[in-house]
């Protein structure tokens, strides 16, 4: 087993020289959005958290996330106005913390996963208001009902990723009442205003 620590000892650099030239090419460049190539992303799941926040009781706010989650943007700096965006959030992947609850979640009183596994969200305006942040004007669609959603979204940086793609980072905000879906359970005890945090990555291949 002596030849173990000598293998080591050789691959070591190898493996340390691998670790340290795969992020050289990654940096952030600006946090102008004018500036991020035209083309079509698509969305890091891996870096991407959907929270929505509720109100429990008046005691607390319960977080209820969706891991299961995929999307494209597209985007033009010379027409930002004319920016899409197609979100499908896999329901049966909810988590809340707490499996018991997460399973009451997915009945029928709530998202009834059983039936609606999906949650979409697409727009196809966006309207700016600072050099930085603007509201997209989308649609969601829940419980089979489709409503007018807006969200204000926030261009943190855009550069370029580990692996060489062209990458951006964006944050949003939306608030929606969940009865205007048929969500009505327990109301008004446990609110029905819900309110919506996105931290998302979007990498355009090289």
């Amino acid at each position: 087993m002596t030849f173990l620590p000598t293998l080591f000892r050789r691959a070591a650099p190898v493996l340390l020289f691998g670790l340290a030239v795969a992020p050289v090419g990654a940096a952030v460049e600006n946090a102008d959005p004018s500036k991020a190539p035209a083309g079509t992303y698509t969305m890091d799941t891996s870096h991407t958290n959907v929270a929505g926040r509720i109100n429990h009781l008046g005691f607390s706010a319960t977080t209820i996330t969706f891991p299961k989650i995929s999307g494209s943007l597209t985007w033009n700096p010379a027409k930002p106005e004319a920016a899409t965006l197609d979100v499908t959030m896999d329901t049966t992947g909810l988590y809340s913390g707490w499996e018991a609850r997460d399973a009451h979640l997915k009945g029928e009183q709530f998202f009834n996963v059983a039936k609606f596994p999906t949650i979409t969200y697409k727009a196809s305006s966006l309207t700016k208001l600072t050099d930085t942040t603007a509201r997209v004007d989308g649609t969601l669609t829940m419980l089979g009902v489709s409503k007018a959603v807006p969200m204000t979204v926030t261009f943190v940086a855009g550069g370029k990723g580990m692996m060489g793609d062209t990458r951006i980072g964006l944050t949003g905000k939306a608030s929606l009442k969940r009865s205007d879906f048929g969500m009505k359970a327990f109301l008004p005890a446990v609110g029905d205003d819900v309110d919506i945090a996105i931290d998302t990555e979007f990498g355009m291949k090289p």
